[in-house]
């Protein structure tokens, strides 16, 4: 299909094809050139016989950053760790990207003639031609001959015939360690041989492939993608606006920055939900300016619902008790401890990096001033509850965890630091 464009010879765009918050953007994608990420794929797309393992915090553009860089041409394979617990799940799932046949039948092998003599006996001749005798009853037939092929055999046999094929092999962490080994294992060969292999991973688990593989050290290159800076988060609204032909002030983007907790996501989240409250779906025949909304109503309309129940799983704690104290913060709220640490943390921003002092100093100043502060046992019991249930109870990748050898939390998904600051209200939570 052609681009409309408008009067003026401009491409038309429609607001979902520009700002695309956890999809593949085209017009809004930044290089982030200063990385030189694009440059370092397409060297290892050169180069190969390396696994190309890429790390980064969840929601920094990981996923795109491939998409967007493996051409098509090379008929990259997309296979996702989360769907992967077993190792014939992973041969299975490969197999089927690539439509091999698991099982091939070859009919019209053997001649076999069947007799049945006067005792009921059966006796089976496989030769063209044999002869019965006359007191037998006797049966013409052919053996079908089938060879079976397993997904692995099947899809290695395909591999081999194209060596150019790419596997990505997405969120690679949620792979069970030992499925990882058998993984490495079965495919180094083609790795060798030159078949591309890359997996992304969050920062923590970048060197599974050589931690389960000790023969890969040397044959893995690690590729980081961090959180985004300033400029190249606040390119997404500017070519983005452009492209609508839309006007929107230098504050709001400013705006739209500082909230956005260094994610391209969040960012581009933003900007379609400002073209939404003013009524934009597609790009403006002429130049429309757009003022500054409520921010207070803008950023709460946005808390997502997800990170909602992440935040009511953590605020409840291991188990259901009712023999928590309770603490009163200076808003007159009552709240329990597990309530005090979250309402703490969002009180530092949130930042995405706290160590146990600054939390401390949060949780006086959020307390009321009759109200003792926990010990710090007390405190560090619950970061470690609250990593315990990210980790176990809790789907996806965790999205806090607290470090006791640096005494520093980390909030790991961008959108649970946002719901932290414009949703959370932790004394409704309280047990």
């Amino acid at each position: 299909m052609t681009p409309q464009s408008d009067a003026a010879g401009r491409r038309v765009y429609k607001v979902r094809e520009v700002f695309v918050p956890g999809g593949r953007p085209t017009v809004t994608y930044i290089p982030r050139g200063d990385n030189r990420l694009e440059a370092k794929i397409e060297d290892y797309l050169d180069t190969r016989h390396k696994i190309l393992s890429v790390s980064g915090p969840t929601k920094t553009g990981k996923t795109v950053l491939l998409k967007s860089q493996i051409p098509d041409d090379l008929e990259p394979i997309w296979l996702s760790g989360g769907a992967i617990s077993s190792i014939d799940e992973f041969w299975s799932n490969l197999a089927d990207e690539l439509d091999v046949p698991t099982e091939t039948a070859l009919d019209g092998g053997l001649s076999a003639t069947d007799t049945s003599d006067k005792s009921g006996e059966l006796n089976v001749t496989v030769a063209k031609g044999a002869v019965a005798s006359s007191d037998s009853v006797t049966r013409d037939r052919r053996i079908s001959k089938r060879t079976v092929i397993t997904p692995k055999r099947g899809s290695r046999n395909a591999l081999k015939e194209d060596l150019e094929r790419v596997i990505v092999i997405d969120d690679f962490h949620y792979i069970p360690s030992d499925v990882q080994l058998d993984i490495i294992r079965g495919l180094k060969d083609l790795v060798f041989d030159g078949i591309g292999l890359v997996v992304a991973a969050v920062p923590h688990r970048a060197y599974d492939v050589m931690k389960v593989e000790k023969e890969m050290t040397g044959r893995v290159a690690q590729l980081e993608v961090g959180f985004w800076d300033d400029t190249d988060l606040e390119q997404i609204a500017v070519r983005g606006f452009r492209a609508l032909n839309v006007s929107v002030g230098d504050s709001v983007i400013r705006r739209f920055r500082a909230e956005a907790f260094r994610s391209p996501h969040l960012m581009q989240d933003f900007c379609r939900q400002l073209c939404r409250m003013n009524s934009i779906s597609v790009s403006r025949d002429e130049l429309q300016s757009i003022e500054e909304p409520n921010w207070d109503a803008f950023f709460s309309q946005l808390a997502p619902g997800t990170s909602k129940a992440t935040f009511d799983r953590l605020a409840r704690g291991p188990r259901e008790r009712s023999d928590r104290k309770t603490r009163v913060l200076r808003s007159g709220a009552a709240t329990d401890i597990y309530g005090v640490v979250l309402s703490a943390i969002a009180h530092t921003g949130p930042l995405t990096e706290i160590t146990y002092e600054q939390l401390r100093a949060a949780i006086r100043a959020i307390l009321a001033a009759s109200d003792d502060p926990p010990q710090k046992h007390e405190v560090t019991r619950v970061l470690d509850q609250m990593t315990r249930i990210a980790r176990e109870d809790i789907e996806g990748e965790p999205v806090v965890e607290y470090d006791n050898a640096l005494a520093t939390l980390y909030i790991s998904d961008p959108y649970f630091a946002y719901w932290l600051r414009w949703g959370a209200k932790p004394a409704d939570n309280a047990d």
